[in-house]
Protein backbone atom coordinates (compact mmCIF):
# COMPACT_ATOMS: atom_id res chain seq x y z
CA UNK A 1 0.00 0.00 0.00
CA UNK A 2 2.91 2.17 1.01
CA UNK A 3 4.45 2.26 -2.54
CA UNK A 4 0.80 3.01 -4.28
CA UNK A 5 0.32 6.10 -1.97
CA UNK A 6 3.80 7.36 -2.55
CA UNK A 7 2.97 6.96 -6.47
CA UNK A 8 -0.28 9.38 -5.98
CA UNK A 9 2.01 11.51 -3.35
CA UNK A 10 4.20 12.11 -5.31
CA UNK A 11 1.94 12.61 -8.45
CA UNK A 12 -0.12 15.17 -6.93
CA UNK A 13 2.69 17.04 -5.65
CA UNK A 14 4.26 20.10 -7.36
CA UNK A 15 7.33 17.85 -8.06
CA UNK A 16 5.09 15.12 -9.31
CA UNK A 17 2.65 17.69 -11.35
CA UNK A 18 5.69 19.35 -13.06
CA UNK A 19 7.02 16.27 -14.36
CA UNK A 20 3.74 15.18 -15.53
CA UNK A 21 3.31 17.93 -17.33
CA UNK A 22 7.04 17.29 -19.28
CA UNK A 23 5.29 13.79 -20.39
CA UNK A 24 3.35 13.33 -23.23
CA UNK A 25 -0.23 13.04 -22.96
CA UNK A 26 -0.28 9.64 -24.02
CA UNK A 27 2.19 8.49 -21.37
CA UNK A 28 0.49 10.92 -18.49
CA UNK A 29 -3.16 9.02 -19.25
CA UNK A 30 -0.98 6.02 -19.20
CA UNK A 31 0.09 6.38 -15.77
CA UNK A 32 -3.39 7.56 -14.66
CA UNK A 33 -4.78 4.74 -15.35
CA UNK A 34 -1.87 2.26 -14.28
CA UNK A 35 -2.20 3.69 -11.12
CA UNK A 36 -6.09 3.29 -10.89
CA UNK A 37 -5.87 -0.70 -12.18
CA UNK A 38 -2.76 -1.13 -9.71
CA UNK A 39 -4.50 -0.04 -6.93
CA UNK A 40 -7.22 -1.92 -7.67
CA UNK A 41 -5.50 -5.00 -7.83
CA UNK A 42 -3.99 -4.18 -4.70
CA UNK A 43 -7.24 -3.62 -2.82
CA UNK A 44 -8.62 -6.63 -4.14
CA UNK A 45 -6.49 -8.99 -2.60
CA UNK A 46 -5.48 -7.81 0.58
CA UNK A 47 -9.49 -8.27 0.83
CA UNK A 48 -9.49 -11.41 -0.86
CA UNK A 49 -6.95 -12.90 1.16
CA UNK A 50 -8.71 -12.84 4.70
CA UNK A 51 -12.51 -12.15 3.68
CA UNK A 52 -13.87 -16.00 4.35
CA UNK A 53 -11.57 -16.60 7.15
CA UNK A 54 -13.02 -12.70 8.61
CA UNK A 55 -16.34 -14.06 8.42
CA UNK A 56 -15.94 -17.35 9.90
CA UNK A 57 -14.26 -15.46 12.93
CA UNK A 58 -17.35 -13.47 13.29
CA UNK A 59 -19.63 -16.45 13.52
CA UNK A 60 -20.46 -16.69 10.04
CA UNK A 61 -21.04 -20.68 8.93
CA UNK A 62 -21.03 -21.89 5.98
CA UNK A 63 -24.53 -21.78 4.76
CA UNK A 64 -24.33 -17.95 5.45
CA UNK A 65 -21.10 -17.23 3.71
CA UNK A 66 -22.37 -18.99 0.75
CA UNK A 67 -25.31 -16.94 0.49
CA UNK A 68 -22.92 -14.03 0.78
CA UNK A 69 -21.49 -15.35 -2.09
CA UNK A 70 -24.38 -15.58 -4.32
CA UNK A 71 -25.79 -12.37 -3.08
CA UNK A 72 -22.66 -10.57 -4.28
CA UNK A 73 -22.89 -12.68 -7.52
CA UNK A 74 -26.03 -11.72 -8.18
CA UNK A 75 -26.04 -8.22 -7.04
CA UNK A 76 -22.53 -7.54 -9.25
CA UNK A 77 -24.65 -8.88 -12.24
CA UNK A 78 -27.90 -6.83 -11.81
CA UNK A 79 -25.59 -3.22 -11.45
CA UNK A 80 -22.70 -4.43 -14.28
CA UNK A 81 -25.06 -4.20 -17.01
CA UNK A 82 -26.60 -0.71 -16.45
CA UNK A 83 -23.28 0.90 -15.03
CA UNK A 84 -21.76 1.25 -18.86
CA UNK A 85 -24.96 3.00 -20.15
CA UNK A 86 -24.38 5.16 -16.83
CA UNK A 87 -20.62 5.72 -17.68
CA UNK A 88 -21.36 6.67 -21.16
CA UNK A 89 -24.07 9.48 -20.44
CA UNK A 90 -22.31 10.84 -17.49
CA UNK A 91 -19.10 10.41 -17.46
CA UNK A 92 -16.85 7.49 -17.36
CA UNK A 93 -13.79 8.80 -15.10
CA UNK A 94 -16.61 10.39 -12.79
CA UNK A 95 -18.49 6.84 -12.50
CA UNK A 96 -14.36 5.41 -12.08
CA UNK A 97 -14.31 7.45 -8.99
CA UNK A 98 -18.03 7.58 -7.60
CA UNK A 99 -17.03 3.95 -8.17
CA UNK A 100 -13.68 3.76 -6.03
CA UNK A 101 -15.66 5.50 -3.58
CA UNK A 102 -17.99 3.64 -3.21
CA UNK A 103 -16.58 -0.08 -3.13
CA UNK A 104 -14.46 1.81 -0.36
CA UNK A 105 -17.23 2.35 1.85
CA UNK A 106 -18.42 -1.35 1.43
CA UNK A 107 -15.14 -3.10 2.19
CA UNK A 108 -14.41 -0.53 5.31
CA UNK A 109 -18.23 -1.37 6.64
CA UNK A 110 -17.32 -5.52 5.79
CA UNK A 111 -14.20 -5.29 7.60
CA UNK A 112 -16.09 -4.06 10.79
CA UNK A 113 -19.34 -5.99 9.90
CA UNK A 114 -20.33 -8.11 13.06
CA UNK A 115 -23.61 -10.40 11.29
CA UNK A 116 -24.56 -11.93 8.84
CA UNK A 117 -27.07 -8.91 8.02
CA UNK A 118 -24.29 -6.39 7.78
CA UNK A 119 -21.73 -8.52 5.63
CA UNK A 120 -24.67 -8.99 3.17
CA UNK A 121 -25.42 -5.31 2.52
CA UNK A 122 -21.43 -4.24 2.48
CA UNK A 123 -21.18 -7.16 -0.12
CA UNK A 124 -24.02 -5.43 -2.21
CA UNK A 125 -22.37 -1.97 -1.38
CA UNK A 126 -19.18 -3.26 -2.75
CA UNK A 127 -20.68 -5.07 -6.13
CA UNK A 128 -22.09 -1.67 -6.96
CA UNK A 129 -19.07 -0.23 -6.44
CA UNK A 130 -16.83 -2.94 -8.59
CA UNK A 131 -19.45 -2.38 -11.10
CA UNK A 132 -19.48 1.24 -11.29
CA UNK A 133 -15.79 0.80 -11.94
CA UNK A 134 -16.09 -2.26 -14.66
CA UNK A 135 -14.72 -1.26 -17.33
CA UNK A 136 -15.12 2.99 -17.38
CA UNK A 137 -11.35 3.97 -16.53
CA UNK A 138 -10.58 1.48 -19.56
CA UNK A 139 -13.40 3.60 -22.02
CA UNK A 140 -11.85 6.45 -21.03
CA UNK A 141 -8.27 5.95 -21.43
CA UNK A 142 -8.99 4.22 -25.07
CA UNK A 143 -11.13 7.16 -26.21
CA UNK A 144 -8.40 9.67 -25.43
CA UNK A 145 -5.65 7.70 -27.28
CA UNK A 146 -8.22 7.79 -29.90
CA UNK A 147 -8.58 11.42 -29.40
CA UNK A 148 -4.98 11.73 -29.84
CA UNK A 149 -4.75 9.62 -32.57
CA UNK A 150 -2.79 7.09 -31.42
CA UNK A 151 -5.57 4.05 -30.55
CA UNK A 152 -2.95 1.31 -31.77
CA UNK A 153 -0.64 2.35 -29.06
CA UNK A 154 -2.94 0.26 -26.53
CA UNK A 155 -1.64 -3.04 -27.86
CA UNK A 156 1.50 -2.62 -26.56
CA UNK A 157 0.84 -0.57 -23.43
CA UNK A 158 -2.30 -2.62 -21.99
CA UNK A 159 -0.49 -5.68 -21.70
CA UNK A 160 2.19 -3.97 -20.09
CA UNK A 161 0.02 -2.22 -17.60
CA UNK A 162 -1.38 -5.50 -16.80
CA UNK A 163 2.21 -6.73 -16.34
CA UNK A 164 2.65 -4.06 -13.73
CA UNK A 165 -1.26 -4.95 -12.07
CA UNK A 166 -0.21 -8.83 -11.57
CA UNK A 167 3.10 -7.12 -9.63
CA UNK A 168 0.68 -5.02 -7.42
CA UNK A 169 -1.85 -8.35 -6.96
CA UNK A 170 2.17 -9.79 -5.24
CA UNK A 171 2.76 -6.84 -3.09
CA UNK A 172 -1.23 -7.32 -1.68
CA UNK A 173 -0.59 -10.62 -1.05
CA UNK A 174 2.48 -9.82 0.63
CA UNK A 175 0.60 -7.04 2.66
CA UNK A 176 -2.38 -9.16 3.35
CA UNK A 177 -0.29 -11.42 5.28
CA UNK A 178 1.89 -9.01 6.87
CA UNK A 179 -1.65 -6.86 8.25
CA UNK A 180 -3.47 -10.20 8.92
CA UNK A 181 -0.80 -11.06 11.77
CA UNK A 182 -1.71 -7.67 13.80
CA UNK A 183 -5.43 -7.80 13.42
CA UNK A 184 -7.64 -10.01 11.05
CA UNK A 185 -9.39 -7.20 9.79
CA UNK A 186 -6.53 -5.01 9.03
CA UNK A 187 -6.24 -5.79 5.35
CA UNK A 188 -9.54 -5.27 4.39
CA UNK A 189 -9.86 -1.99 5.70
CA UNK A 190 -6.35 -1.05 4.14
CA UNK A 191 -8.27 -1.96 1.06
CA UNK A 192 -11.15 0.25 1.91
CA UNK A 193 -8.85 3.07 2.90
CA UNK A 194 -6.89 2.80 -0.36
CA UNK A 195 -10.09 2.16 -2.74
CA UNK A 196 -11.63 5.81 -1.07
CA UNK A 197 -8.18 7.23 -1.83
CA UNK A 198 -8.24 6.13 -5.55
CA UNK A 199 -11.50 7.24 -5.86
CA UNK A 200 -10.32 10.82 -5.11
CA UNK A 201 -7.23 11.29 -7.02
CA UNK A 202 -9.41 10.16 -9.97
CA UNK A 203 -12.14 12.90 -9.26
CA UNK A 204 -9.52 15.51 -9.32
CA UNK A 205 -7.14 14.08 -12.49
CA UNK A 206 -7.72 14.92 -15.99
CA UNK A 207 -11.03 15.99 -18.15
CA UNK A 208 -13.88 13.42 -18.89
CA UNK A 209 -15.20 11.88 -21.91
CA UNK A 210 -18.54 10.62 -22.80
CA UNK A 211 -20.52 8.13 -24.99
CA UNK A 212 -23.21 9.10 -27.26
CA UNK A 213 -26.89 9.51 -25.50
CA UNK A 214 -29.79 8.51 -27.98
CA UNK A 215 -32.50 8.75 -24.90
CA UNK A 216 -34.16 11.04 -22.18
CA UNK A 217 -35.31 8.42 -20.15
CA UNK A 218 -32.68 6.59 -18.71
CA UNK A 219 -34.17 3.20 -19.05
CA UNK A 220 -35.15 3.50 -22.64
CA UNK A 221 -31.62 4.09 -22.84
CA UNK A 222 -30.92 0.66 -21.24
CA UNK A 223 -33.05 -0.82 -23.45
CA UNK A 224 -32.16 0.77 -26.93
CA UNK A 225 -28.51 -0.26 -26.27
CA UNK A 226 -29.48 -3.65 -25.24
CA UNK A 227 -31.09 -3.88 -28.93
CA UNK A 228 -27.77 -3.02 -30.41
CA UNK A 229 -25.75 -4.85 -28.51
CA UNK A 230 -28.01 -8.25 -29.29
CA UNK A 231 -28.22 -7.27 -33.14
CA UNK A 232 -24.10 -6.32 -33.07
CA UNK A 233 -23.11 -10.09 -34.75
CA UNK A 234 -19.80 -9.33 -33.64
CA UNK A 235 -20.70 -8.54 -29.98
CA UNK A 236 -22.47 -12.17 -29.91
CA UNK A 237 -19.37 -13.81 -31.41
CA UNK A 238 -17.28 -12.29 -29.04
CA UNK A 239 -19.29 -13.13 -26.14
CA UNK A 240 -19.55 -16.63 -27.03
CA UNK A 241 -15.54 -16.69 -27.46
CA UNK A 242 -15.48 -15.18 -23.46
CA UNK A 243 -17.93 -17.44 -22.34
CA UNK A 244 -15.72 -20.02 -23.55
CA UNK A 245 -12.22 -19.05 -22.33
CA UNK A 246 -14.12 -17.70 -19.15
CA UNK A 247 -15.30 -21.59 -18.60
CA UNK A 248 -12.00 -23.03 -19.06
CA UNK A 249 -10.62 -20.37 -15.98
CA UNK A 250 -13.68 -21.50 -13.94
CA UNK A 251 -12.82 -24.67 -14.49
CA UNK A 252 -9.00 -24.05 -12.71
CA UNK A 253 -10.30 -21.80 -9.99
CA UNK A 254 -12.45 -24.47 -8.53
CA UNK A 255 -10.67 -27.06 -8.83
CA UNK A 256 -7.03 -26.52 -8.29
CA UNK A 257 -6.87 -25.74 -4.63
CA UNK A 258 -9.03 -28.65 -3.78
CA UNK A 259 -7.30 -30.95 -5.90
CA UNK A 260 -3.77 -30.28 -4.79
CA UNK A 261 -4.72 -30.84 -0.99
CA UNK A 262 -7.28 -33.48 -1.14
CA UNK A 263 -5.91 -35.34 -4.44
CA UNK A 264 -2.14 -34.70 -4.33
CA UNK A 265 -1.90 -34.44 -0.71
CA UNK A 266 -0.03 -31.42 -1.06
CA UNK A 267 0.23 -29.11 2.73
CA UNK A 268 -2.12 -26.26 2.35
CA UNK A 269 0.65 -23.85 3.41
CA UNK A 270 1.85 -24.79 -0.44
CA UNK A 271 -1.02 -22.98 -2.40
CA UNK A 272 0.17 -19.43 -0.99
CA UNK A 273 3.26 -19.46 -2.21
CA UNK A 274 2.09 -21.03 -5.57
CA UNK A 275 -0.37 -18.44 -5.98
CA UNK A 276 2.89 -15.93 -5.42
CA UNK A 277 4.18 -17.61 -8.09
CA UNK A 278 1.38 -17.51 -10.49
CA UNK A 279 1.10 -13.82 -9.74
CA UNK A 280 4.95 -13.39 -10.77
CA UNK A 281 4.22 -15.54 -14.26
CA UNK A 282 1.23 -13.88 -14.88
CA UNK A 283 3.27 -10.41 -14.85
CA UNK A 284 5.98 -11.94 -16.61
CA UNK A 285 3.60 -13.06 -19.38
CA UNK A 286 2.06 -9.20 -19.95
CA UNK A 287 5.55 -7.81 -20.39
CA UNK A 288 6.11 -10.80 -23.06
CA UNK A 289 2.96 -9.61 -24.86
CA UNK A 290 3.47 -6.12 -25.07
CA UNK A 291 7.18 -7.04 -26.41
CA UNK A 292 5.45 -8.71 -28.94
CA UNK A 293 3.40 -6.45 -29.82
CA UNK A 294 5.87 -3.82 -30.42
CA UNK A 295 7.09 -6.32 -32.34
CA UNK A 296 3.65 -6.16 -34.63
CA UNK A 297 2.93 -9.78 -33.92
CA UNK A 298 -0.49 -10.06 -34.98
CA UNK A 299 -3.52 -10.01 -32.12
CA UNK A 300 -5.04 -13.35 -33.34
CA UNK A 301 -1.79 -15.07 -33.03
CA UNK A 302 -0.48 -14.30 -29.37
CA UNK A 303 -4.46 -14.42 -28.12
CA UNK A 304 -3.75 -18.25 -30.11
CA UNK A 305 -0.86 -19.15 -28.64
CA UNK A 306 -1.64 -18.26 -25.40
CA UNK A 307 -5.07 -20.23 -25.63
CA UNK A 308 -3.30 -22.92 -26.62
CA UNK A 309 -0.47 -23.07 -23.82
CA UNK A 310 -2.95 -22.42 -21.37
CA UNK A 311 -5.09 -25.71 -22.72
CA UNK A 312 -1.71 -27.79 -22.82
CA UNK A 313 -1.55 -27.18 -19.12
CA UNK A 314 -4.55 -28.24 -17.96
CA UNK A 315 -4.42 -31.39 -20.22
CA UNK A 316 -0.83 -31.94 -18.26
CA UNK A 317 -2.52 -31.67 -14.93
CA UNK A 318 -5.48 -34.17 -15.61
CA UNK A 319 -2.89 -36.74 -17.55
CA UNK A 320 -0.06 -36.73 -14.70
CA UNK A 321 -1.48 -36.59 -11.09
CA UNK A 322 1.64 -35.63 -9.61
CA UNK A 323 2.72 -32.54 -7.77
CA UNK A 324 5.43 -31.43 -9.94
CA UNK A 325 3.08 -31.75 -13.08
CA UNK A 326 0.50 -30.35 -11.34
CA UNK A 327 2.54 -27.08 -10.21
CA UNK A 328 4.61 -26.95 -13.87
CA UNK A 329 0.90 -27.53 -15.76
CA UNK A 330 -0.53 -24.35 -14.07
CA UNK A 331 2.53 -22.60 -14.75
CA UNK A 332 1.65 -23.42 -18.16
CA UNK A 333 -2.06 -22.42 -18.01
CA UNK A 334 -1.15 -18.97 -15.82
CA UNK A 335 1.15 -18.00 -18.45
CA UNK A 336 -0.81 -18.51 -22.02
CA UNK A 337 -3.96 -16.93 -19.63
CA UNK A 338 -2.46 -13.69 -19.38
CA UNK A 339 -1.12 -13.56 -22.75
CA UNK A 340 -4.45 -14.51 -24.04
CA UNK A 341 -6.59 -12.13 -21.45
CA UNK A 342 -4.10 -9.31 -21.37
CA UNK A 343 -3.89 -9.30 -25.72
CA UNK A 344 -7.58 -10.12 -26.16
CA UNK A 345 -8.48 -7.27 -23.95
CA UNK A 346 -6.79 -4.37 -26.35
CA UNK A 347 -7.58 -6.24 -29.64
CA UNK A 348 -11.45 -6.14 -28.60
CA UNK A 349 -11.62 -2.85 -28.04
CA UNK A 350 -11.06 -2.39 -32.29
CA UNK A 351 -14.84 -3.57 -32.54
CA UNK A 352 -16.49 -2.00 -30.15
CA UNK A 353 -18.75 0.93 -31.23
CA UNK A 354 -16.76 4.29 -29.23
CA UNK A 355 -20.05 5.86 -28.59
CA UNK A 356 -21.25 2.90 -26.45
CA UNK A 357 -17.34 1.56 -25.31
CA UNK A 358 -18.10 1.63 -21.88
CA UNK A 359 -21.97 0.22 -22.20
CA UNK A 360 -21.19 -2.97 -24.10
CA UNK A 361 -18.24 -3.20 -22.16
CA UNK A 362 -20.30 -3.98 -19.26
CA UNK A 363 -22.89 -5.81 -21.13
CA UNK A 364 -19.52 -8.18 -21.89
CA UNK A 365 -19.09 -8.52 -18.76
CA UNK A 366 -22.19 -9.14 -16.55
CA UNK A 367 -23.52 -11.82 -19.34
CA UNK A 368 -20.14 -13.88 -18.87
CA UNK A 369 -21.00 -13.65 -15.25
CA UNK A 370 -24.35 -14.61 -15.74
CA UNK A 371 -23.03 -17.56 -17.75
CA UNK A 372 -20.12 -18.20 -15.44
CA UNK A 373 -23.20 -18.51 -12.62
CA UNK A 374 -24.57 -21.43 -14.21
CA UNK A 375 -21.06 -22.96 -15.68
CA UNK A 376 -20.36 -23.09 -11.80
CA UNK A 377 -23.05 -24.90 -10.66
CA UNK A 378 -22.68 -27.53 -13.83
CA UNK A 379 -18.90 -28.14 -12.87
CA UNK A 380 -19.74 -28.17 -9.59
CA UNK A 381 -22.46 -31.59 -10.46
CA UNK A 382 -19.63 -32.74 -12.70
CA UNK A 383 -16.97 -32.82 -10.01
CA UNK A 384 -19.15 -34.93 -7.71
CA UNK A 385 -19.88 -37.20 -10.49
CA UNK A 386 -17.36 -37.68 -12.65
CA UNK A 387 -14.17 -36.08 -10.85
CA UNK A 388 -11.56 -33.75 -11.05
CA UNK A 389 -9.88 -35.27 -13.89
CA UNK A 390 -12.62 -34.80 -16.62
CA UNK A 391 -13.12 -31.18 -15.23
CA UNK A 392 -9.44 -30.60 -16.31
CA UNK A 393 -10.19 -32.18 -20.03
CA UNK A 394 -13.57 -30.16 -20.04
CA UNK A 395 -11.69 -26.82 -19.17
CA UNK A 396 -9.28 -27.46 -21.94
CA UNK A 397 -11.82 -28.89 -24.29
CA UNK A 398 -13.49 -25.22 -23.95
CA UNK A 399 -10.64 -23.39 -24.32
CA UNK A 400 -9.62 -25.08 -27.66
CA UNK A 401 -13.55 -23.97 -28.88
CA UNK A 402 -12.64 -20.47 -27.62
CA UNK A 403 -9.93 -20.60 -30.38
CA UNK A 404 -12.04 -22.20 -33.08
CA UNK A 405 -14.76 -19.21 -32.30
CA UNK A 406 -11.65 -16.51 -32.58
CA UNK A 407 -10.61 -17.62 -35.70
CA UNK A 408 -14.04 -17.44 -37.38
CA UNK A 409 -14.45 -14.39 -35.91
CA UNK A 410 -11.60 -13.13 -37.07
CA UNK A 411 -11.76 -15.23 -40.85
CA UNK A 412 -15.42 -13.95 -41.29
CA UNK A 413 -16.64 -10.46 -39.21
CA UNK A 414 -13.37 -8.43 -38.45
CA UNK A 415 -14.25 -6.37 -41.55
CA UNK A 416 -17.50 -5.57 -39.92
CA UNK A 417 -16.10 -4.45 -36.89
CA UNK A 418 -13.53 -1.90 -38.84
CA UNK A 419 -16.24 -0.62 -40.90
CA UNK A 420 -18.66 0.15 -37.81
CA UNK A 421 -15.05 1.63 -35.90
CA UNK A 422 -14.53 3.84 -39.12
CA UNK A 423 -18.05 4.89 -39.35
CA UNK A 424 -17.44 6.36 -36.39
CA UNK A 425 -14.56 8.39 -37.30
CA UNK A 426 -15.21 12.08 -37.61
CA UNK A 427 -15.06 13.88 -41.01
CA UNK A 428 -11.28 16.04 -41.21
Amino acid sequence: MSILLTMIFWICSETGRNYMKTLPAHKQYSIFVGVMLSGYNLADKLYGAVYIVLMSMRGIDPLQISIVFAVSSLSLAIFDYPSGNLSDLFGRKKLTAIGFFTWGIGLCLFAFASNLMLFIVSAVIMSLGVALISGSPQAWYIDKLDDLGMLDYKNVVLPRLNGFISAFAIVGAFLATVSSNVHLYLPVAIAGIVAIGLGIYAWFRFTDNYGERTEENIFKEVYNTSVDFAKNKLMRFILLKSIFSHAGLLAFLLTWQVYGVNELHMSVSYLGIILVVFMAVMSVSSFFVSYLAKRKVSPVKIITGGTLISALGLLLVGLFPNPVVFVGGLILFEFGLAMESSCFGAWVQDFIPRSKRATFSSGLSALKSLAGFAITLVLGLLTERLGYSFIWYLGAASLLISITVLIYLNAKHVRIGVNQAEAEQPAL
